[in-house]
């Protein structure tokens, strides 16, 4: 009976299977890949594999060398050479202008002087006083010009016909700065071919307002522009000088002496 347990207990270890697979509790987490930087033979572990985290760009190439400069006999040949050119240039401009003034003067055959003066410079300050010609400024000051001189304004050549002028004149109290007026007007006048047109203007406030508001509180603006226009046969500079020394007279035959 012996014999047989033996035999039974033995068939019975050789049915079973060979390997078992062991279960892993349900509760214990898989392991995940270790990240907290730990070496391998003392070179720390890259997560990422590339190896591209330490490396330095490739440096770029060195920067060539600058050209050495020119030297001083070039330079002084380039600066002859612009100095020439600048000249020409020059005398080409000084040509062009000498031309555009005789066209102006056969096409413009009108000479026209504009003379501008405010004569109230006592009580007021003339802080601009423009003049325009058919639209076109020919004339703007913020000195005060008009104020102390008489001299023309303007002196240029006009085509014959209608022109148009305009004058401005703003100005300020001196006694009270509150106080400011300004003039504008605009008039037609008529150029006459070959001859000479002459414009003189005046103007003037002769109110009190600037220096009497501060002691009775009242006064007065009167706004004034007088115009004179005159046109005139064009003189002859050297005629006019030969007459008044006398050399326009015909030389009367030497008187003869009887004895």
């Amino acid at each position: 009976m012996r014999g047989l347990s033996k035999l039974f207990l033995v068939f019975f270890a050789l049915s079973l299977p060979a390997h078992v697979e062991a279960k892993q509790p349900d509760d214990e987490p898989a392991s995940a890949p270790d990240d907290s930087g730990e070496t391998i033979d003392g070179e720390p572990i890259d997560g990422d594999g590339d190896g591209d985290g330490d490396e330095t760009p490739p440096e770029g190439e060195e920067p060539t060398a600058t050209e050495e400069p020119s030297s001083e006999a070039s330079a002084g040949e380039d600066l002859a050479t612009l100095r020439a050119e600048y000249f020409k240039l020059r005398d080409r401009l000084f040509q062009s202008k000498a031309r555009a003034s005789a066209v102006a003067s056969a096409l413009y055959s009108t000479r026209l002087s504009i003379g501008l003066n405010y004569t109230s410079a006592r009580y007021y300050t003339i802080t601009r006083a423009t003049i325009r010609l058919d639209g076109a400024n020919i004339y703007d000051d913020s000195e005060g010009t008009v104020s102390s001189d008489k001299a023309p304004r303007f002196e240029g050549y006009i085509a014959p016909g209608r022109h148009q002028i305009s004058i401005r004149l703003e100005a300020t109290g001196k006694d009270d700065q509150r106080f400011t007026s300004v003039i504008d007007n605009s008039f037609v006048v008529q150029a006459i071919q070959g001859k000479d047109l002459d414009v003189r203007v005046r103007a003037e406030d002769s109110g009190d307002i600037a220096y009497k508001w501060k002691k009775k509180e009242r006064g007065s603006y009167q706004l004034h522009l007088d115009v004179s226009v005159k046109s005139k046969k064009r003189s002859d500079k050297k005629t006019d000088h030969v007459k008044r020394t006398g050399e326009l007279r015909k030389h009367a035959p030497a008187k003869t002496h009887r004895s």
